[in-house]
């Protein structure tokens, strides 16, 4: 623990919205040395549940803390009573944006870091001028470096863009895939006592417990998700001796960071009354995704973060091809991985692992502390009185944040003859 009198110590307020954004704040705190950190919720329609929050804060210095949630009209106090040297906007845009432009208005004011919690690629304007008034972004491997270099420029938003490893990436060097798994069939797995291997991964083995890590946006048709249940149940119906998981993200009735239109329960509901063959023996999980990343195991997505924390633990991973790889699914990073594989091999069980010269370019690049020291030099500058005062970007976050509560408000019809009208002058 950092001692919070040092003058070494940075204080941190970092202020979430969502389970995502908490999971990876108090991860990425949790990671920093001679940090005093202090996490609160904001209260927002997306606010986790506690059992989301407890998921979120496992294996972090906040796992048996309680999390404030605190009201938007309490933020300026919060922030003063707190006096950090730093504001972390772990949020979505519209909140980090009211975050932020309440810490301008402190003299001195903190410094102001943001970023995403997972891959960020693409880079999109519109994320970067929610958070027009910060001081550096905090991006995950080189391409997204030189992507959000690039939309600072473009967006003329203007911050220094940080490198650093998704916090929740725990391996030292390129991860190895673990020793195979014994196939299903040959009964109980086997004790894991033993330390684990690297192996071939030319003809991989069944897993014993095969696990899907959906995404609220992608893919975004309905028949497309079909698909992939219907591999999954696959799987389940050709191996006996296996698991099949659907590793959810909330439970029927809480919120997430991004708004589902089709729900995989629904459709895993739908496949079972239709009595598709192995449908009935596909599970929901729930609970932190390291409960399901165990020796054994593999893990399929379309393109969520979950496959970088499968992949650090060394777990079989594979990210499904049948629909592309491109900016709309967000999964162009992994076009070249090497993990990807059809609906038809994840029925099989055919179950890969990246190729190595990818990983140690993307995600995987090693940890040498220059993060902390990018934010020790922005904590002295907050100390000092030497960050800009950007007044006019404070004119525009507030004009961008005045249209964003009004399109909340105003009828769709109403807001399209405003823009036609708008694109006639």
């Amino acid at each position: 623990m950092s001692n919070p009198e040092s003058p070494e110590t940075i204080r941190i307020l970092s202020v979430s919205d969502s389970e995502s954004y908490l999971k990876w704040a108090t991860q990425l705190l949790t990671s920093l040395p001679d940090v005093d950190g202090r996490v609160v919720l904001i209260d927002n329609p997306i606010l986790p549940t506690d059992e989301q929050i407890a998921g979120a804060v496992t294996g972090t210095d906040w796992q048996h803390r309680e999390i404030p949630v605190i009201r938007r009209t309490d933020l300026a106090r919060v922030i003063a009573d707190y006096s950090p040297d730093i504001v972390l906007g772990a949020a979505t845009g519209p909140i980090v944006a009211q975050v932020f432009l309440t810490a301008h208005m402190l003299t001195p004011r903190p410094a102001l870091v943001s970023g995403l919690p997972g891959m960020g690629l693409p880079a999109r304007g519109k994320g970067m001028n929610y958070r027009r008034l910060m001081d550096a972004f905090i991006a995950h491997s080189f391409a997204e470096v030189a992507a959000y270099t690039e939309a600072s420029t473009r967006t003329q938003v203007p911050c220094e863009v940080l490198l650093a490893r998704l916090p929740m990436l725990r391996s030292t060097g390129i991860p190895q895939p673990l020793a195979e798994a014994a196939p299903p069939s040959t009964g109980p797995a086997a004790s894991s006592a033993s330390a684990p291997h690297a192996v071939s991964v030319s003809a991989p083995a069944a897993p014993r417990t095969l696990v899907f890590a959906p995404q609220a946006k992608v893919p975004a048709e309905r028949a497309d998700r079909e698909a992939i249940i219907a591999a999954l149940a696959g799987f389940a119906d050709r191996h006996d001796g296996s698991r099949t998981v659907i590793k959810m993200r909330s439970r029927p009735g809480e919120f997430e960071t991004h708004h589902e239109q089709h729900s995989y329960v629904e459709i895993l509901e739908g496949l079972c009354r239709r009595g598709v063959a192995g449908a009935d023996r596909i599970e929901l999980g729930y609970g932190p995704l390291s409960d399901f990343l165990t020796p054994g195991s593999g893990l399929v997505t379309v393109s969520s973060t979950a496959a970088l924390e499968s992949i650090d633990r060394g777990i079989p991973t594979l990210l499904v091809s049948d629909f592309g790889f491109d900016a709309g699914l967000l999964n162009e990073v992994f076009a070249a991985s090497g993990a990807t594989g059809t609906l038809a091999e994840v029925a099989a069980g055919s179950i890969g692992f990246p190729d190595p010269a990818w990983l140690a370019e993307n995600y995987f690049h090693p940890e040498d502390g220059q993060l902390r020291r990018s934010l020790g030099l922005l904590a002295t500058r907050a100390r000092t009185g030497q960050l800009p005062n950007r007044r006019s970007d404070v004119l525009r976050q507030k004009r961008m944040l005045l249209r964003a509560e009004l399109r909340t408000f105003t009828p769709g019809p109403v807001i399209s003859t405003y823009r036609k009208l708008r694109y006639q002058r």
